[in-house]
């Protein structure tokens, strides 16, 4: 019985291709594994198939699993406990004078948009809430996409201006 020559081949550069996957993966179990995988892929091919450069072959089919085994373990999502979970979803309460203040700057907004015309505000809060462009807001309104701009604008600075009174006052 004649021997295959894609196992001379195999055991020819099977020292090499360890050592290349060992140095890459910094694991000989797993260096051990992929060479295995080169094997049973190089068992694949056809008996006779003739190549140019055999251990560029090898080495090619050894370097496109290693990638392969990367990517996988890249994608693999980390695991964590339920614990871990629960603690990274609490966030701190913040501090009673913290809150009354958020309070009160959202209370300050309130009244300076009621302040606001009505198409200026609504304008403001299609743009900012809803995303809608001002041409698309120009469209709900029936006024040019200038008007919808000098409108949001307007709304802003009212805004601002109502909150550096309040912080000020």
């Amino acid at each position: 019985m004649q021997a295959d020559p894609r196992d001379h081949l195999f055991q020819q550069h099977a020292a090499e291709l360890t050592g290349y996957l060992n140095r890459r993966l910094q694991s000989p179990e797993l260096a051990a594994e992929l060479c295995q995988e080169v094997y049973l892929r190089l068992r694949r091919m056809p008996r006779h198939q003739a190549l140019d450069n055999p251990r560029a072959f090898l080495f090619r089919i050894a370097r496109n699993l290693l990638i392969d085994h990367l990517r996988q373990q890249n994608s693999q999502p980390a695991s964590i406990t339920l614990q871990e979970a629960v603690d990274d979803l609490e966030s701190p309460a913040p501090d009673p004078e913290t809150a009354a203040s958020d309070a009160q700057v959202l209370d300050s907004l309130r009244e300076a948009l009621g302040e606001l015309p009505h198409h200026v505000r609504q304008a403001l809060l299609w743009n900012r809430l809803e995303g809608l462009t001002q041409k698309e807001i120009a469209g709900r309104l029936g006024v040019s996409e200038r008007m919808v701009g000098k409108y949001i604008l307007r709304a802003l600075n009212h805004c601002q201006a109502r909150l550096a009174w309040e912080t000020q006052g």
